[in-house]
């Protein structure tokens, strides 16, 4: 009774006090410290029963193995294994499963595995705890051939089984499986388990199925909050916040218990459709329930706060959580990549941060920090975050590796994004289109579109970002017929409808051929004829062939399109500038001036010996100033002298 209500003191005392002990007597105090995660006394008392010669049988094992969770207290595990070997327990399949679950909970899998395969007697309950271990690991081809085992073996699977097994991870557990397992959950009788229906509106939502998800949620006899939660996840993560926004609300009106993970879900909604209103008022009802200190609570609001552009009040609320982790150090991140101008010194003391607190980058700190030097073209930062990544155990992952790519690439070096790309031991589809990306935007059109096959022929199918690199690499490179020909055959081939990047693309490759009227014939035929960025990139292809009758009926339609937009009107001024038509130039700025309209200004920059350069047009700050414009002048006159035909050369297709 004492140990039911954590009482201990007074169990010991009790225990102290008595005159005759026997094995359960010890094994009920034992079971108590176990309850409490105190290994200390759990291992005093085991010596003590030994000692005074008590019978230690098999729930009493069960019950001291049970307390070894950590793996610096695997020595007391393996002392009680040895012990069971001596005095034959091992046998029994009640210390066999727990033996199996302590080594997997000390985090040794290989341990619990080779002794899941010695035991001659197993049951459903081992069977089940074997599965959920592998599925946990994200062995999730392992769980199911235990599943399978169960099967076959005659046993028949619980709700446990089910909800472990459809849980799995590791992408073993496709749509098929899944499919599969929810017709099995329906042919045992299990598939009414609250258990079991909440893993299947999960599976269903991992792949993107959302009405499924929903049908079993309907279907369901009851609902707890696992299961709203799990419904309010599957509409975040497949970008449908709003769904959770209603979701959410009919819990509160059903007065549903809330707790951290439900609320920290609802969150990310918010920072998804970046609906800061709602955060603060969940904010608020987080502080309400004493749940704001939770840590996946805090990095969630970090989260929103951090893409709602709120740096400084994510930044703040990470001070003043007592517990942080790397989730939380990386949700702000996230806020620094996105956010222009944002992130370069600041993300780097925030990195400082996190390593003085002792915590561990993740895959997701490094991609996040090699993401900005990409953005900031700082080659020198991107070179020691990689050797950085290495040294922290990250050379191998997929995640790091792509995005060391991109850094390589958008910082200039091709040649080292190539290296890593080819040292890689896996690939994925991301690394493919990084990789095709880095040779598409260095000119290397041709090697871009053999890449591209390569992957194909690895059995990668492409995707909208692949299409989009190769049209792009095509468009740079003059290779018109390859990518006229992908385009057609992207949808019937890939099964991938055009989005309005490639069509801009199209119309870019076409316009820079010299087809200018299948450039316009394409874009009218388009779901996207009305969009701005079709008719900008005609405008610039028209700029660049100097046709003059395109240009002018493209810039008008432009300007209809984007009558507040000072980017078109500037577009289109230096357009009839370019082709010697000033009057209408000056029109044009006269526009934009009368609508109080103007321009950002122009930014670049290059880093030389660790020192980023910034140059802004018409700013003459820069302390080697006089300089630059010297060695500009010189250049202007070079190319003055150099033969007319040099100096206007006109793309044509390859």
């Amino acid at each position: 009774m004492y140990v039911k209500f954590n009482r201990l003191d007074d169990a010991q005392q009790v225990f102290d006090e008595m005159f005759e002990r026997n094995t359960i007597t010890w094994t009920s105090l034992i079971n108590g410290y176990s309850l409490v995660n105190d290994v200390e006394s759990v291992v005093r008392m085991t010596h003590c029963m030994h000692e005074s010669e008590e019978e230690l049988n098999e729930h009493t094992l069960s019950v001291i193995l049970r307390a070894v969770e950590n793996p610096n207290e695997i020595i007391w595990g393996e002392q009680i294994h040895g012990f069971a070997i001596k005095s034959g327990f091992f046998e029994n399949v009640f210390v066999g499963t727990s033996l199996v679950s302590m080594y997997s909970r000390s985090g040794h899998l290989d341990d619990a595995e080779r002794l899941f395969h010695e035991l001659t007697d197993i049951d459903v309950r081992c069977l089940n705890l074997m599965i959920s271990e592998y599925g946990n690991a994200g062995c999730g081809e392992k769980a199911l051939w235990v599943f399978l085992e169960l099967l076959h073996s005659g046993l028949e699977p619980s709700e446990y089984t089910f909800s472990s097994v459809i849980s799995a991870g590791n992408g073993a557990v496709g749509l098929e499986e899944g499919r599969q397992l929810h017709g099995l959950a329906i042919k045992h009788g299990l598939v009414v388990k609250t258990s079991v229906g909440n893993a299947i509106i999960t599976m269903y939502g991992r792949h993107g199925l959302v009405k499924d998800s929903e049908s079993m949620f309907r279907e369901m006899r009851e609902w707890n909050l696992v299961s709203w939660t799990a419904l309010l996840s599957v509409y975040v993560k497949n970008g449908h916040g709003h769904r959770a926004f209603v979701g959410f609300s009919e819990m509160v009106k059903r007065g549903i218990k809330l707790d951290s993970d439900c609320l920290s879900c609802v969150l990310y909604g918010c920072s998804e459709c970046k609906n800061l209103d709602l955060g603060l008022q969940i904010h608020g009802l987080a502080i309400k329930l004493h749940m704001v200190s939770c840590v996946n609570v805090g990095t969630a609001l970090i989260d929103l706060y951090a893409k709602c552009e709120k740096l400084q009040s994510a930044n703040s609320f990470l001070n003043s959580l007592p517990v942080t982790n790397t989730a939380s150090f990386n949700a702000i991140l996230t806020g620094f990549t996105m956010i222009e101008g944002k992130g370069d010194e600041d993300a780097l003391h925030l990195f400082n941060r996190l390593r003085l607190d002792r915590l561990r980058p993740d895959s997701v700190t490094f991609s996040h920090l090699l993401s900005l030097s990409a953005d900031q073209a700082c080659l020198l930062r991107g070179a020691s975050l990689h050797a950085y990544a290495i040294k922290a155990g990250f050379e191998g992952d997929l995640t790091v590796s792509n995005a060391v790519i991109t850094m390589y690439a958008k910082c200039g070096s091709i040649r080292d994004a190539e290296r890593m790309f080819f040292d890689m031991k896996e690939h994925d589809s991301v690394s493919w289109n990084a990789m095709i990306s880095a040779r598409s935007i260095h000119g290397q059109g041709t090697e871009a579109v053999s890449l591209f096959e390569e992957m194909a022929s690895e059995g990668f199918l492409p995707d909208k970002i692949t299409i989009l690199s190769v049209l792009q690499a095509c468009s740079y490179s003059g290779l018109w017929n390859y990518g006229f020909s992908l385009f057609r055959e992207m949808e019937l081939k890939y099964g991938i409808r055009p989005i309005l990047e490639h069509f801009s693309c199209m119309v870019d490759l076409l316009g820079k051929a010299g087809r200018l009227s299948e450039a316009m014939d394409l874009m009218n035929k388009s779901p996207f004829s009305d969009s701005p960025l079709l008719w900008r990139t005609l405008v610039h292809a028209c700029k660049v062939r100097g046709d003059l009758n395109f240009g002018k009926m493209a810039s008008k339609r432009l300007l209809d399109l984007e009558p507040k937009e000072a980017g078109s009107y500037m577009l289109v001024s230096n357009a009839y500038a370019g082709e010697g038509l000033f009057d209408e130039a000056s029109k044009v700025r006269t526009i934009m001036n009368d609508l109080n309209m103007y321009k950002e200004a122009g930014c670049s920059w290059i880093e030389i010996d660790n020192k980023t350069h910034k140059f802004v047009a018409s700013n003459k700050n820069h302390p080697e100033n006089r300089d630059i414009y010297a060695k500009l002048d010189q250049l202007r006159l070079e190319m003055e002298n150099v033969d007319g035909d040099r100096t206007n050369l006109i793309w044509e297709p390859a």
